[in-house]
């Protein structure tokens, strides 16, 4: 193995500083590019004792150009959407796709989305906290039951 140094007044000084962020197509061919752009809008999540609450800008997006679902047993939320502007002679579009883990206490049957001036904001009311139970088992003298497969109790019905 062998050590090297950086040379600034090297004629390769800087070749490499872009090579992995520059563009794949030349610059005089973008304006072909198919694919979307992709872009994570900003947002705000915020929440009290009692609700969650997530801000998202979506500015000129459409409710009907938006999606939003609950995956993984209602403790993913998944917000996903599009839009299209048009500049000068092509359309340009924009996709966002972002998912956020959600407590385990919200209840999110009960979640619900505003859109409003270019914000989508989701609120959740958490789960009411039950006070903790305390439960009596009665202790039977004797060998305990075995355990049964349920294919067994199937075939006895």
């Amino acid at each position: 193995m062998s050590l090297t140094f950086w040379n600034p007044n090297s004629v390769f000084a800087g070749f490499d500083d872009d090579f992995f962020n520059a563009p794949v197509m030349p610059s005089s061919l973008a304006r072909f590019q198919t694919d979307a752009m992709r872009i994570s809008p900003r947002y705000e999540v915020t929440g009290t004792g009692k609700q969650f609450r997530l801000a998202v800008d979506v500015p000129g997006v459409k409710p009907n150009h938006m999606k939003i679902e609950l995956e993984n047993d209602g403790r993913v939320l998944h917000v996903s959407g599009d839009r299209k502007e048009k500049s000068d002679r092509t359309y340009e579009e924009y996709k966002f796709d972002k998912r956020f883990t959600l407590a385990k206490d919200l209840d999110t049957a009960k979640m619900t989305a505003h859109l409003s001036d270019g914000v989508l904001v989701l609120t959740a009311p958490k789960k009411e906290k039950l006070p903790p139970t305390k439960q009596e088992i009665a202790i039977v003298q004797g060998e305990a039951p075995a355990l049964m497969d349920v294919e067994e109790e199937e075939k006895k019905e």
